[in-house]
């Protein structure tokens, strides 16, 4: 998700969202131990809608093997303005380039999620949605039709439906802070959940886990990261994260039991690993060329620190 910059005379304007004061509740413990690392559904057996990461061919045995999700597919797929698309490695710090995204569409990107058969579902600022590849950032057109119950942009997750569980909904979170919906990944209809009961809420980036729950990346002063319920769109717990602001560009994921935040306030972006629960927060890579917009993780990625 990004702020439109804009020149008016020789001053560079950075439109920002509507800012306010964040509130401080105590938070739930995001360390546990049921990491989720599940196989992928039976009905994936070809390779994912646009080139996603599939099933492995039959084993020698005989048979169809489910096998667990694939590494590329427990860590987190970013994408930038200018449809530069990476899978960032929390556990090594990396950023690795899987390509130029090209869509049909003039548009930029805007925010960005990541299904559990290796799909990122693209939004851009003009409210199309497109699927991309997390194979080879090739990129196809849906039947989404934008601004369904008056959600135009929004930030976008999956969680899972249940702890462990591979099925999973698509969450988005209206730009204008109103609240949630989820839109239904067959259908592609849009149907509102509700609001945040906190009217201070601004923008959001979201991001879900595999043990069903959802979390929000607030554009508020100073900035915030929230759990929010599924199935009220009610905000359960916030959190403000120190010394972290938004600038041209916002994103976020959770990973390995905490959350990493992809910012941009100067040029280029920077990436800072984010303690929930000991709401403590440190810049772990910074100097990026590019200005991230949005990022997704699958629900197949782990919610526990991996082993040292």
């Amino acid at each position: 998700m990004r702020f439109p910059i804009f020149l008016a005379g020789n001053v560079l304007v950075l439109v920002m969202a509507g800012c306010s004061a964040a509130k401080e509740d105590s938070a739930p413990v995001l360390r546990g131990d049921a990491g989720v690392d599940g196989g992928l559904p039976l009905d994936a057996g070809d390779p994912g809608p646009d080139g996603g990461i599939g099933l492995d061919a039959l084993p020698d045995g005989g048979g169809v093997t489910v096998p667990e999700c694939p590494e590329e597919l427990k860590q987190i797929y970013v994408i930038s303005n200018t449809n530069d698309f990476y899978r960032f490695d929390p556990a090594k710090l990396t950023m690795t380039s899987i390509g130029k995204v090209k869509c049909p569409s003039s548009a930029s990107p805007f925010s960005m999620a990541v299904d559990r058969k290796g799909t990122g579902w693209v939004l851009f600022n003009d409210g199309h949605l497109f699927h991309v590849s997390t194979k080879d950032a090739s990129c196809k057109a849906t039947s989404f039709v934008p601004d369904q119950a008056g959600f135009h942009t929004f930030g976008m997750a999956f969680a899972s439906d249940g702890v462990g569980s591979t099925s999973e909904t698509l969450y988005v979170a209206n730009y204008d802070g109103s609240g949630i919906a989820k839109i239904d990944s067959t259908s592609l209809k849009l149907s509102s959940i509700g609001s945040y009961g906190d009217p201070s809420a601004t923008a959001a980036e979201l991001s879900g886990t595999g043990e069903a729950r959802l979390f929000a990346f607030f554009n508020d002063t100073p900035t915030r990261v929230a759990e929010v319920n599924r199935a009220t769109g009610k905000i359960l717990t916030s959190k403000n994260v120190p010394g972290v602001t938004v600038g041209s560009g916002w994103a976020f994921a959770h990973w390995g039991g905490d959350f990493w935040l992809f910012t941009a306030p100067f040029l280029g972006s920077q990436v800072t690993q984010y303690d929930f629960t000991k709401g403590t927060a440190k810049t772990v890579l910074s100097g990026l060329t590019y200005t991230i917009v949005g990022a997704g993780v699958s629900t197949c990625a782990p919610t526990a620190p991996p082993p040292k």
